[in-house]
């Protein structure tokens, strides 16, 4: 179910404004509504969240070997310093231990790689000149030999006279030096002298790529033992920052500061126990019907509460008042899963998997979802692979006598009977929607609406498979009586509010078409399935077919099955993320009318009270 949400207004006396935000965070229920989202202090705080967390990239960057960016803060004392000052800091690093060390170390290595760059670049400059060093150029023009680095065309470098001393020839330019008091001529291009001479600055491009390197590899061997001490810090920033929203929307009015939220009913008694030691002031109401800040707290059903951990990782919630789908939508997502994959090899691999994971992860209620979810599409598709026969897509002649001795269903080997499944399957599962919807809205005119959507469904199940399936047949004056019906039936709560629902009249036969296109979508489950079945039953039949000596077939047909079969097991994972989600998301929550549109509860709490 959603749990069911009370309006909060929290009233309190403003000097006393700090000790009711504490109170608050230690009762641990409130979930604030956030109307002022840019402040100074917020903007600190998350700040603070950015740094921890570009720390810990910088150090799993380092432990991988891989290139890291840490620009320092423009106040920074490490962006204001020379070469040979960061030098002396490299020298003087040591392991870090917190994430502002961890910073200083990778902005230092960045800045170093950033002075071992200029000095390389300063290096290619002058490379066509040979060894430059400005002390010895300065030293010539003081002795009354002034000399003057230039670069001209080619083609003109032999006019220059005899006060040129041509040094180098590349790319259709000539490099030299101009050893005279005279002007230098209109076609050259004059070079000043470096900073400092090219041996100076190889020197020193040496010197700062070794010391970056050498930074990187104390930020790599730290990397381990800091990862604790990185996570607390993120979750202490986390927790600043969200105190710091907090604090920004508790504002004050006069003698009075005040905030708003929502709390959920069931611990409403506890907010107004806490208002009444406190000496707060509390209003508690019902959310209006088109609030669309109201949070949602998903508490499903116990056998159907780890489906949380698919809606978390796709980014999905259901709006306040759309309902709570966790069970359909589990059950449902499992098998398409199942038909998706379709190979009980897979699914066995998974179960293997998913129980080798429990053996470390289980004791960590953080992980207890993702294996109850793994676990389950893993029975899943073996159940489904065992009733149609279906292992790592070996011929059915070829397998084991213990395997072919399972019960299998025959009628899923055949084309047509597959594709009526899925039809089925589709109209079943929007029919679900349709239904639940009919009851919620009884005994309003509205369910009679959804009463002929859901005699539509299955009219157009009935078109769908009369066009499709070879062996169905059913009568065209049935089809047309059942949709005539639902269409009747879909007219009267839209003629009875025809003001604001005149609209919807003018889409309903495009909306009767786009119920068969739904019911049409659920095909994708057989033809993906029949894919990765044909797939896996080509890389077998590829290896098996070479000709090889015995030594090289065995290593030749191991790798194209691990290849293979891996390469097919990963589009089958692809696949459920596209299709099955597809199916849950559009045409069943279109259906229901679920616009996934709902913002997850988050309590103002102590970090520690955070699950």
């Amino acid at each position: 179910m959603i749990v069911p949400m009370n309006t909060l207004t929290l009233l309190c006396a403003a000097p006393d404004r700090l000790a009711a935000l504490a109170a608050l965070r230690a009762l641990g229920c409130v979930h604030v509504g956030l109307e002022v989202r840019d402040a100074e202090g917020i903007r600190r705080a998350a700040a603070k969240v950015a740094a921890v967390e570009q720390a810990t990239r910088a150090l799993e960057a380092a432990r991988k070997g891989g290139a890291f960016v840490f620009k320092p803060d423009a106040a920074s004392p490490i962006a204001a310093m020379d070469a040979d000052a960061l030098l002396a800091a490299a020298r003087e690093a040591r392991p870090p231990t917190s994430a502002e060390e961890v910073g200083n170390l990778a902005a230092l290595a960045t800045r170093l790689a950033e002075e071992a760059s200029a000095a390389r670049s300063e290096l290619r400059r002058y490379a066509p000149f040979g060894e430059v060093d400005p002390a010895a150029i300065a030293a010539l023009g003081g002795a009354g030999i002034p000399v003057t680095l230039f670069k001209v065309p080619a083609k003109a470098a032999a006019d220059l006279g005899p006060s040129s001393y041509i040094l180098c020839a590349e790319a259709g330019f000539s490099y030299g030096a101009w050893i005279s008091a005279e002007p230098l001529p209109a076609l050259c291009e004059a070079i000043p002298p470096p900073e400092r001479s090219t041996a100076a600055s190889r020197s020193l491009a040496a010197s700062c790529e070794a010391a970056s390197e050498s930074l990187r590899a104390l930020l790599a061997a730290a990397e381990e033992t800091l990862r604790p001490t990185l996570r607390r810090e993120r979750c202490a920033a986390a927790a600043d920052r969200t105190l710091a929203e907090v604090s920004a929307n508790l504002r004050d009015a006069g003698e009075v500061a005040y905030l708003r939220g929502y709390v959920p009913v069931r611990d409403a008694p506890k907010v107004l126990g806490k208002a009444r030691a406190e000496g707060w002031g509390v209003v508690l109401g019902e959310p209006e019907a088109d609030d669309p800040n109201v949070p949602v707290l998903l508490e499903p059903p116990r056998a159907f509460r780890a489906i949380g951990m698919v809606f978390k990782g796709l980014g999905i919630l259901p709006g306040y008042t759309e309902g709570d789908v966790s069970i359909p939508f589990y059950a449902f997502f499992s098998l398409f899963f199942a038909m998706l994959v379709g190979d009980a090899g897979y699914g066995a691999l998974m179960l293997v998997a998913t129980l080798a994971a429990a053996v470390g992860l289980w004791r960590k209620p953080v992980a207890r979802p993702a294996l109850t979810v793994f676990l389950v599409f893993g029975l899943s598709t073996i159940l489904w692979g065992v009733l149609s026969g279906t292992y790592f897509g070996i011929a059915k002649d070829a397998l084991p006598a213990c395997l072919r001795a399972l019960p299998t269903v025959a009628w899923l080997g055949s084309d047509p009977n597959m594709m009526f499944l899925c039809f089925l399957i589709g109209a079943t599962h929007i029919s679900i929607a349709r239904v639940w919807n009919a009851i919620l809205l009884f005994p309003g005119l509205k369910a009679v609406g959804e009463v002929g959507w859901l005699c539509v469904t299955w009219g157009m199940f009935a078109v769908v498979c009369n066009i499709v399936v070879a062996w169905f047949a059913a009568p065209v004056g049935l089809l047309v009586g059942l949709v005539g019906v639902g269409v009747a039936l879909i007219l009267v709560p839209l003629v009875a509010d025809i003001r604001h629902e005149g609209v919807n009249i003018g889409m309903l036969p495009l909306n009767v078409i786009s119920a068969m296109g739904d019911i049409i979508s659920y095909v994708r489950l057989f033809a993906v399935g029949l894919a990765s079945v044909k797939v896996a039953e080509n890389f077998n039949a590829m290896a098996l077919g070479l000709d090889l000596p015995f030594a090289l077939r065995v290593l030749a047909i191991v790798a194209i099955l691990l290849v293979g079969h891996g390469l097919n097991l990963a589009m089958g994972a692809l696949s459920v993320l596209v299709h099955a989600v597809r199916l849950n998301t559009l045409e069943f929550s279109n259906a229901k009318g679920i616009t996934w549109s709902g913002q997850p509860y988050a309590p103002f709490c102590q970090p520690q009270q955070q699950q």
